[in-house]
């Protein structure tokens, strides 16, 4: 549909000129609506806060005449004179005569008590009516006083009885128990409105004494409100809590006689409308009050009655004198509007008026218009038809303006179209010659991708080649130091040896942080999914760092979350590898960095939920170093940048640690940051988030009942030990008392009523150390079998003492689990059910044979000296094809290969071909096949399980990962020292399969503390294989002589030496032949000796092999 033109701006001009008139028009009535609404609130609310004012204050005599006698909380003095006056009321007579004369509204006070007596006072005239009641009396005897204790003149009796305990003012007040008004009610005296306002006094024994009250009369309330100026029509009225009236301003009456009974009434029969509606609108807020009491009291409210509407206030008021009443101010909105009303009428006549003339003026404007546009319209066509318009002349200076521009622009066509065609032909060129511009500079970015992409294989080839040539050498050197330490050296030679291991150490974690920085630099490192033990990785790392710290003296303290919302899970989903590369680095850097004090490790659940069926775990590693300053932090997690020049040169290192460990977090999903004050110590904290698995069970669920119940006793001078050791204990079901020293400790066993199961203290403490503490706790009696569990960060006491003394002995931070089965020990001597170790085998070591494939001399040497060293022959080859050609001689002259050590990167056929190759000839009879390579990424540990290697092992070789790799693949066949260090178990053909012999963990808690030769562990077993026969000698002679005594002597001994080393079976033993005993009885004792002799030569040969 098309529309005139003229049509449209006849329209668009008479729009213009209404709509903006009718939208002023609206907008100033309502802003003048509005104004008068603000102005009729204000007079209102003003009228309102007067009546309110002037009400509490009427009210507030009644509390100014009772605080004439008294206040409302009474002192000591003030509630004995009170019960004086309630019991002879001579005294209240004077007061209560002053009183009433001071107001009107409060003609009347008086008082009752317990028993029925009572006494008022009225003011009459100049006189005073005075009433009286005795105990035993009936009504109320009255007299006409003059002055207080005249008699002279008496009035009126009641005949009926007045009970004044039954009055409202009586009861009301005891049951308040405070000041409190009475309902309003009618007085048949006086014949208005009153309240009576009490107070409750009470004996010393809480009874109630009697009760003081006030009558405060209400007339002058309805007198005030009918003097309010409000509007024409406008009403108030004061209501109580039950909606009766108090008040009104249009002179209500406020009560009725019905059949000679005073009832009060309520607004909605008053005769004036606005009290009607006033009422019925309160009662609408009353049943659907909110919670905005406060806006809803004081606002303005306009509610519709008939043709008109009602603007109303209303508050509550009297809360603070003890009334619940309400006062509503109301008016109609016509007595402020009606000037404004008659005012829009006038307004919208005169709109009326100026559309008609504004509708006409548009109509003559839109023709003019229209028609010397439709002569503009007839020069556009000649222009269309490249015609040149004749200019229109014309008084409108728009129009003749652009009649000329068409006029113009039809001359200046032309030339455009010429300048066009020009134009086209010379992009037409350009656009051949870009298209060539464009072919060459896609050729130029092809080749300088491959360039990219040619340096980019080329730094990955010279990372794996600077890998291969550095860790050649390095092995070497590990492996012949390694070597070295167990020849005879002096100690001079012994401390440059060590020298020499620390620095290849150093070096390799160099290597590795530089290698590790350029793989996450190129994307190159994946994480490897897998269940995960948080608290395994949190202890592992721990374990790494403990050496040093015991160095260094420092609490290394071990806090993970294992109960609560906090509570960390059994495992997760996540790379091992990498979440305990990154709590070691941590770990090392703040026991690297702290002087004296503690490094505390915390782990803990921080969401249980990310919305991606993830979990959150926050890791912290608190320290007491030398802090950051706050400058240095913003830079901390950035490559080769470390505190400053001066650190780098004090403390050493890459400065690569800790960019690692962010790229790593964010890998992991999480964030990295730290808190810290220079001087004070840092915090570094990380979270990564995984999902939620769980690990196969570690132990017998069995095992765990049998802490439940069990007391422990821990001393430690260390609160935050105390605080986790208790935790963890707790969990296990064990009541924990603790002590701060060993003096308190000591207290505490004196005033024990019975001894604890277990006790467990730490080494180092202030005054008196772990062992001082072991010697007094030996010598009382009823804790001299309890077991003693020590704990220490470093030094330990002598074998001999140790077996004396403790029971075990465990270096901090200690593993849950290690706790856990060392408990276990303790409280019974079979301790957590394990696969028992039987005796060792034949030896076997001269049957087995191993293939070393390397075409490096020094790695070769390395190799076969630590094979030969565990006991192994060994044959050799230089590269792949002499490794195939070795399996075959072996095959055809009968040798079987244990295993084959394979080097990856050899000259003409490498390792993976060989194996490849072997595999293929051989199939399933292939011997198995470990790697020995200087890679040490995910790719190269791929690329040596695809060529069919069962094992990876990473230059520097260490002898007891190869001997531990040797022992999984060589099963049955390999030497028994290898199995017995590498901690697995064997049973012994004619051994009983049902007994252990050995413990192994109790070795490896020796190898916590030990040195890579294992000499601490080897002193130990060759000093219990030293000793153990003489303590059976001892049994057997203690047997012989019949003293039960010494054989529970000599067995405890025994006991004690055995649990050290790990020998649980003898443990057992030796432990009920020293409870029988103990207790006299060794008729079977011969036989348990026979016994333990046969246990200790089915151990003997495994400790031998370890020794």
């Amino acid at each position: 549909m098309k529309f005139s033109l003229r049509h449209i701006l006849a329209g668009s001009l008479v729009f213009l000129a209404v709509v903006p008139t009718l939208a002023v028009l609206w907008m100033m009535n309502r802003a003048s609506t509005q104004a008068v609404q603000d102005l009729a609130g204000t007079i209102l609310t003003h009228v309102a806060t007067r009546v309110q004012n002037d009400t509490e204050s009427h009210v507030r005599q009644a509390h100014d005449a009772l605080d004439g006698l008294f206040p409302e909380r009474l002192s000591g003095p003030e509630l004995d004179r009170a019960r004086t006056q309630l019991r002879t009321p001579a005294a209240f007579e004077g007061m209560a005569f002053a009183l009433t004369r001071q107001s009107q509204d409060v003609p009347v006070i008086h008082i009752g008590n317990l028993h029925g007596e009572y006494f008022g006072v009225e003011r009459n005239g100049d006189n005073a009516r005075v009433g009286i009641r005795k105990p035993d009396g009936l009504g109320r005897l009255f007299y006409d006083v003059r002055v207080p204790g005249d008699r002279s003149k008496p009035l009126d009796s009641e005949i009926s009885n007045f009970e004044p305990r039954s009055t409202p003012w009586y009861s009301g007040a005891l049951t308040a128990k405070d000041r409190v008004f009475t309902p309003v009610r009618v007085s048949v005296r006086r014949k208005q409105l009153m309240v009576s306002l009490a107070q409750p006094v009470f004996d010393a024994d809480g009874g109630a004494a009697g009760v003081f009250a006030a009558d405060l009369y209400l007339q002058t309330l309805a007198d005030l409100l009918r003097t309010q100026r409000i509007s024409s029509h406008g009403a108030a009225f004061v209501v109580d809590e039950k909606g009766l009236l108090v008040a009104s301003s249009a002179g209500d009456a406020l009560f009725t006689s019905n059949e000679g009974k005073l009832e009060r009434t309520g607004p909605a029969t008053s005769a004036n409308p606005m009290i009607r509606a006033g009422f019925t609108a309160l009662q609408q807020l009353w049943a659907t009050r909110s919670a905005d009491t406060v806006a809803t009291n004081t606002a303005l409210q306009r509610l519709p009655l008939g043709d008109d509407a009602v603007l109303m206030v209303q508050r509550p008021f009297g809360e603070g004198l003890g009334l619940h009443w309400t006062l509503v101010v109301a008016a109609p909105e016509s007595d402020f509007t009606g000037e404004i009303t008659r005012g829009l009428r006038l307004s919208l006549g005169a709109i009326a008026l100026v559309i008609v003339l504004a509708t006409l003026v548009a109509f003559a404007i839109a023709h003019m218009l229209g028609r010397r546009l439709r002569g503009l319209t007839a020069a556009a066509e000649q222009l269309g038809r490249r015609e040149v318009p004749a200019i229109s002349r014309t008084r409108i200076r728009e129009i003749n303006q652009l009649s000329t521009v068409l006029h113009d622009s039809a001359e200046q066509l032309q030339a455009y179209r010429e300048q066009v065609e020009e134009d086209a032909r010379a992009l037409q060129e350009a656009n051949d010659t870009l298209e060539a511009r464009v072919e060459r500079r896609t050729a130029q970015l092809a080749a300088s991708r491959e360039e990219a992409l040619s340096a980019a294989r080329a730094k990955a080839a010279f990372l794996a080649t600077m890998s291969h040539e550095i860790r050649t050498p390095l092995n070497g050197v590990v492996g012949m130091s390694t070597l070295l330490a167990e020849t005879p050296l002096d100690a001079e030679q012994r401390d440059y040896l060590q020298t020499i291991r620390l620095s290849s150490d150093q070096l390799l974690a160099v290597i590795n942080d530089v290698l590790d920085f350029s793989k996450i630099e190129s994307g190159k490192l994946d994480l490897e999914i897998e269940p995960v033990s948080v608290r395994g990785a949190v202890e592992e790392a721990c374990d790494i760092a403990a050496p040093r710290a015991r160095e260094k003296g420092l609490e290394l303290i071990i806090d993970v979350a294992d109960h609560g919302d906090n509570a960390v899970p059994e495992a997760i989903k996540g790379d091992i590898t990498r979440l305990r590369q990154v709590l070691i680095n941590l770990i090392n850097n703040a026991v690297k960095f702290t002087a004296q004090g503690e490094v505390a490790v915390h782990a803990r659940l921080l969401k249980a939920d990310d919305g991606q069926g993830r979990c959150v775990l926050e890791f912290r590693v608190t320290d007491s170093g030398i802090g950051i300053p706050p400058e240095r932090i913003d830079s901390l997690f950035q490559a080769f940048t470390q505190v400053d020049a001066s650190t780098t040169r004090k403390y050493g290192g890459t400065g690569l640690g800790l960019a690692i460990c962010k790229r790593l977090v964010d890998l992991m999903g999480g964030e990295i940051g730290v808190e810290s004050e220079a001087g004070k110590g840092s915090t570094f904290w990380f979270t990564i988030a995984a999902p939620r698995t769980q690990l196969a069970q570690t132990f017998n669920v069995a095992d765990a009942g049998m802490l439940d119940g069990k007391r422990a006793l821990i001393v430690d001078d260390h609160a935050t030990n105390v605080r986790i050791l208790a935790r963890q204990l707790q969990m296990w079901g064990i009541d924990v008392t603790s002590a701060s020293s060993g003096q308190e400790a000591l207290a505490f066993v004196d005033s024990a009523p019975e001894a604890a199961h277990i006790v467990i203290t730490d080494m180092h403490m202030p005054e008196m150390d772990g062992v001082a503490l072991a010697r007094e706790l030996r010598s009382r009696a009823a804790w001299r079998d309890v077991p003693i569990v020590l704990l220490s960060s470093g030094f330990m006491p002598g074998a001999d003492e140790s077996a004396r003394l403790f029971t075990a002995r465990l270096l901090k931070p200690a593993r849950q689990n290690q706790l856990f089965e060392t408990l276990l020990r303790c409280v019974s001597p079979q301790g957590p059910q394990r696969v028992s170790l039987g005796t060792a085998g034949p030896d076997a070591k001269k049957d087995i044979t191993i293939l070393v494939a390397d075409d490096n001399a020094v790695n070769l040497k390395v190799a076969c000296a630590m094979l030969l060293k565990l006991g192994y022959e060994v044959r050799t080859a230089t590269d792949g094809r002499e490794a195939i050609e070795a399996v075959a001689q072996a095959v055809a002259g009968g040798t079987r290969l244990g295993a084959i050590l394979m080097d990856v990167n050899m000259p003409e056929v490498d390792g993976l071909e060989a194996t490849r190759q072997i595999h293929a000839i051989w199939g399933a009879a292939a011997p198995p096949i470990i790697a020995l390579t200087a890679g040490a990424s995910a790719e190269d540990r791929a690329r040596c399980e695809a060529a069919g290697m069962n094992e990876y092992l990473t230059k520097p070789l260490h002898v007891a990962a190869l001997a531990q790799a040797l022992e999984r693949w060589t099963a049955g066949d390999a030497p028994a020292v290898a199995r017995a260090a590498a901690g697995a178990s064997a049973a012994a053909p004619e051994a009983d399969a049902g007994v252990q012999l050995l413990d192994p963990s109790r070795l490896e808690e020796f190898k916590e503390f030990d040195d890579e030769d294992l000499s601490m562990t080897k002193e130990v077993v060759a000093l219990f294989v030293k000793d153990a026969p003489l303590r059976i000698d001892a049994i057997e002679q203690a047997i012989a002589a019949g003293d039960a005594g010494a054989v529970a002597k000599a067995a405890h001994a025994l006991k004690g030496a055995a649990s050290n080393i790990g020998a649980v079976a003898i443990q057992s033993e030796a432990a009920q032949l020293e409870a029988a005993a103990s207790a006299g009885d060794i008729a079977d004792a011969p036989a348990r000796a026979a016994l333990l002799r046969q246990l200790w030569s089915r151990t003997h040969p495994l400790l031998s092999a370890l020794a």
